[in-house]
């Protein structure tokens, strides 16, 4: 293990599961947007999402992994950078792409859908590119991952959560429109308290770390917008639809990385603080970003 994991990390195994069941309050919040409907849609027009989606799961991986290779020596810094860069939209993209005058339908199908398809390729991503990069695998290979655990986790904080809220979108959809805000605003607001707490606990720690970390996940995210922009300036998509899927590539729920940190990877605190880095940069910048766009038409 490289040195950065010497640096203490607190992390209360009641936080961990409360973070856990937050996070799947999240994504049950976000999936009350997802209706068989809006997935038909997507099939009739399925351009904008779809490269928004091959550049989000496809492509910014990889260069999540080049990152991970070439700017950084820490293995527990470039899995974080692979962790984030593999889990799904957050609901903060759909809030900023309104403010960027963004296409908001193009925004939401894709962190709904996004969120759908995570339950199989976040594992999957994470396991793959971090085995191709020779300090992140070694990492992987002394982390014993019980595979009961892995599969709790991810019911607990995805397949319950999307699949509660796609029944009660599908049979009670007024009451799915009433409570989407309320219950998007309270888990919010409870784990934003949350994240406060471990930045309190751990704020020495993350301050020795953010010299190590800012720059790999500064450099990843900013790519991640060009990425997302420019792929859909090729694709010929509309300056609304551009914009969607630019902050829908690089602004990942955040939520569910530090969760699936805290669960996995106690022991590597670059993991978890390359996701709080993560939240505070899309959360900076992106606003700046969105301000902008909402003032030019780019």
């Amino acid at each position: 293990m490289d040195d950065i994991n010497q640096i203490p990390f607190n992390f209360d195994p009641r936080i961990g599961m409360i973070v856990g069941v937050m996070v799947g309050f999240l994504v049950f919040a976000v999936s009350l947007d997802l209706t068989w409907e809006k997935l038909l849609r997507v099939l009739k027009r399925p351009k904008a999402p779809t490269i928004g989606l091959v550049a989000q799961f496809g492509i910014l991986p990889a260069i999540a992994f080049l990152t991970g290779l070439y700017l950084t020596d820490s293995p527990s810094i470039a899995l974080g950078l692979l962790l984030v860069t593999c889990c799904p939209g957050g609901a903060l993209s759909n809030y900023l792409t309104g403010v960027a005058h963004g296409d908001v339908a193009t925004s939401i199908s894709m962190t709904t859908i996004s969120t759908l398809f995570s339950i199989v390729l976040t594992p999957l991503l994470v396991a793959f590119w971090a085995s191709m990069n020779p300090s992140t695998h070694a990492v992987f290979q002394n982390i014993s991952m019980d595979p009961q655990r892995v599969i709790l986790t991810l019911l607990i904080m995805l397949v319950i959560p999307v699949t509660a809220g796609m029944i009660l979108r599908a049979k009670r959809p007024i009451t799915a429109n009433l409570i989407r805000g309320t219950v998007r605003l309270i888990a919010g607001i409870i784990f934003a308290v949350i994240v406060a707490v471990l930045i309190g606990s751990n704020f020495k720690s993350l301050a020795l770390l953010a010299p190590t970390a800012l720059f790999p996940v500064l450099c990843t995210f900013v790519i991640a917008v060009g990425l997302g922009w420019g792929i859909g300036r090729l694709a010929g998509l509309m300056a609304a639809e551009r914009r969607a899927v630019a902050i829908e590539v690089a602004f990942q729920n955040v939520a569910l990385a530090i969760g699936l940190g805290i669960a996995f990877f106690p022991s590597l605190g670059g993991i978890v603080a390359v996701s709080i880095l993560w939240g505070i940069v899309h959360l900076t910048l992106g606003f700046g970003l969105a301000i902008v766009w909402n003032r030019i038409n780019l």
